[in-house]
C-alpha cells in the first residue's frame, strides 16, 4: 500500500495508468465493473469478493441504501475512466483512508482484469499518483482537466458531457450516483447553477493547465 502523506479535510487528483499502456477498458463492462469497484469499496464495511459483484446493480444497491457500507472512507468528488488510465478527484475524510480505498480498488480491478482476459501479473504501471489541490482554484481547474480528458478520444472531442465513464454528466444533468458522488460542494462555486459550472468546464482547455502540474 501507497506510504503517502493525505491530509485530512484537503483535496487530491489521484491517477494511474495501465502498465505497458495495456488496454485497462475494452467494453462497457470493464468501464461498469471499474465504476462498481469505484463506488462499493468507499465504505468501513468492506464487501467481500468485491471481484465477484453485479457491477452498477451492486452501486444501484447501495445508492438506494439496499446494502450498507457504513461511513465513507473519502468524499468522490469527480471521476473519469480513459482506455488507459483513470483520474479521480477525491477528499480526505481521515488520516489513511485514500490509501485504503486506492488499495481496495486496484486490488479488485486487478483481480477482474486478470480472470477475464486469462493473465498474471501487474495490471496498474505502480499504485498511484496524486496531487494535492491545495487552494479552491486549483481544485475547480483539476475538475475542469478531468472531466475534459474525453477531448483525447476522437469520437468524444466537443462532447467530452455526454462521455459515460466520467462524472461530468453528473455536474450538469442528474447525478446518477446520487449521494455517492460529492457534487454539491463544486456547485456551491457557481450558486447551483448547473448551466454556469458546464460554461467554466467547456470554456478550460488544455492550454490554461501548463503551470498547474496536475499530472
Amino acid at each position: 500500500m501507497r506510504k503517502s502523506s493525505f491530509v485530512e479535510g484537503e483535496f487530491y487528483h489521484i491517477y494511474s495508468h495501465s502498465i505497458g499502456n495495456l488496454d485497462l477498458f475494452t467494453s462497457s463492462r470493464d468501464y461498469s465493473r471499474f465504476l462498481s469497484a469505484l463506488f462499493a469499496a468507499n465504505g468501513k464495511r468492506e464487501i467481500y469478493h468485491l471481484d465477484r459483484s453485479r457491477g452498477l446493480n451492486l452501486v444501484s444497491d447501495i445508492r438506494d441504501g439496499k446494502i450498507n457500507i457504513g461511513e465513507s472512507l473519502v468524499d468522490i468528488i469527480g471521476f473519469c475512466l480513459m482506455p488507459n488510465h483513470f483520474h479521480l478527484i477525491l477528499r480526505e475524510l481521515s488520516d489513511g483512508n485514500i490509501s485504503i480505498f486506492m488499495h481496495r480498488i486496484l486490488v479488485s480491478y486487478s483481480k477482474y482484469y486478470n480472470l477475464k482476459y486469462e493473465r498474471r501479473g501487474h495490471v496498474f504501471e505502480r499504485t498511484f499518483d496524486a496531487k494535492h489541490l491545495h487552494d479552491d482554484e486549483y481544485l475547480m481547474r483539476a475538475l475542469a482537466y478531468v472531466n475534459l480528458n474525453p477531448e483525447d478520444l476522437k469520437q468524444w472531442r466537443r462532447k467530452e458531457v455526454k462521455y459515460p465513464w466520467s462524472s461530468f454528466q453528473d455536474y450538469t444533468e442528474e447525478n446518477r450516483w446520487g449521494g455517492l458522488l460529492k457534487t454539491k460542494f463544486m456547485l456551491d462555486y457557481f450558486n447551483s447553477s448547473k448551466i454556469e459550472l458546464k460554461e467554466f468546464i467547456e470554456s478550460a482547455r488544455k492550454d490554461e493547465y501548463e503551470n498547474l502540474d496536475l499530472n
